[in-house]
């Protein structure tokens, strides 16, 4: 089973991924908020992003601006490590909310 694992300040952390959906034709408001959400998390925890992965799909972020989809490890991640992320992905878009960068 996969284990995406990123190093962060010396926790194991499960790797965070956005996958959008390009299939719909406002899909662009939507990468615009992908690149700036995964940008911020990989400025304040180096290594926890995989690539953004772009799919023909909807996924029903057709039907709210801002809506992304975010996978949180893999099949191979301990529910810890999915935890540890989530703290992460928590704080980032907090702060991405409120237009300021994640303090480290």
């Amino acid at each position: 089973q996969l284990r995406t694992v990123a190093d962060v300040n010396g926790v194991p952390t499960a790797q965070l991924m956005i996958v959008l959906g390009t299939g719909h034709d406002a899909y662009e408001e939507n990468l615009s908020l992908a690149l700036k959400l995964h940008a911020q998390l990989e400025q304040h925890s180096p290594g926890i992003m995989r690539p953004l992965q772009l799919r023909a799909q909807r996924f029903n972020q057709d039907l709210s601006p801002g809506a992304l989809l975010i996978e949180v490890g893999a099949a191979g991640n301990t529910h810890a490590e999915a935890m540890q992320a989530a703290q992460y992905l928590a704080e980032g878009i907090l702060a991405l909310a409120k237009g300021a960068n994640v303090s480290g």
